[in-house]
């Protein structure tokens, strides 16, 4: 279901709300600036947004098309991003793909899925009281994105913590894997929305000057710290989830092997009298036992005599 949009026109005396056929004529003035957001908004509103904000022929392309990786792409008179949000909800990540159009005097974001908000990030330029560059709104938005990474990787630590705990507490269980291996492809699909904030944020600020003009450098260089200190966060963590499965399936194995010795301690005591009875059972006319009163006797003690002594032997050496 489409959600409203939100749609704020900034002026000199303060800002306001703007209908969506109003955009056009907004951006047409010289001191406004307008961020519009619109969430799982249907092909029709997409249709009316590219007119209003005469969009590029192909980012027109890009905003009827979901499921993107995060880039960015520069066109003449406007840059287009696609970008990951993540939030943690009930126990696994969920993301968010917004798109994201920046202008001379405009900011659109475009949300396909997940539950993310950009409040927060509006909240913030209304607050500045002035009509706030694109970079500045830029720099807003993707900042609220990157704060919103490190409650989810809080999360997937404390997720690995409490496995690992209950590991230490109750030894290594197969059923564990399995959860290892669940939080593994959570933490990369966080990796996959962190990753390409890193290559996305250096080229903002080497390639787009227009946008990332010189005092707002410092601002995508601390956004770009983050996403680096995020990035390490993740490398650790993805190699303390591979040391525990390599460990959980050593264990494993080595339970696995203890099981079999065992087994084959056992078929090898078991081996001893199963050979003499079935030589017995054999229809030999002369049997030691058919004309010697001692003959069952001394064979069932020396086979049992056998037994016990292979049964020692191995005990000793730890197979059963």
């Amino acid at each position: 279901m489409t959600e409203p949009a939100l749609c704020v026109a900034f002026h000199p005396g303060g800002h306001a709300s703007l209908d969506l056929a109003e955009i056009s004529e907004a951006l047409a003035r010289p001191d406004t600036f307008v961020w519009l957001d619109l969430a799982h908004p249907e092909r029709h509103l997409l249709d009316q947004l590219a007119r209003e904000l005469a969009l590029h022929e192909l980012v027109v392309e890009d905003i009827h098309a979901a499921h993107q990786r995060p880039k960015l792409e520069a066109y003449p008179d406007s840059l287009f991003l696609t970008l990951h949000a993540a939030q943690w909800r009930e126990g696994r990540i969920e993301l968010g793909e917004i798109h994201v159009f920046c202008g001379p005097n405009y900011l659109a974001t475009i949300r396909h899925s997940g539950h993310f908000s950009c409040a927060r990030a509006l909240d913030k330029l209304c607050l500045h009281g002035l009509v706030p560059e694109p970079g500045r709104a830029l720099h807003a938005l993707i900042d609220h994105i990157v704060d919103e990474y490190k409650p989810v990787l809080e999360a997937l630590e404390a997720a690995h913590a409490t496995l690992e705990e209950e590991m230490l507490a109750d030894g290594f269980r197969a059923n564990r894997l399995n959860r290892l291996y669940a939080l593994r492809r959570e933490l990369l699909v966080l990796h996959s929305a962190v990753d390409p904030l890193d290559e996305i944020c250096r080229t903002l600020i080497r390639e787009h000057p227009d946008v990332v003009v010189k005092h707002l450098k410092a601002y995508y260089r601390d956004i770009h710290d983050h996403v680096m200190r995020l990035g390490r966060g993740l490398d650790r963590l993805r190699q303390m989830l591979d040391d525990a499965m390599r460990l959980t399936t050593a264990a494993i194995t080595l339970q696995q092997n203890a099981s079999v010795q065992k087994l084959a301690g056992w078929g090898a005591i078991l081996a001893i009298p199963t050979l003499v009875f079935s030589l017995y059972g054999m229809n030999f006319r002369l049997m030691p036992e058919l004309g010697w009163r001692w003959g069952y006797p001394l064979t069932l003690l020396g086979t049992a005599a056998a037994c016990i002594l292979l049964y020692r032997r191995l005990r000793q050496r730890g197979w059963i």
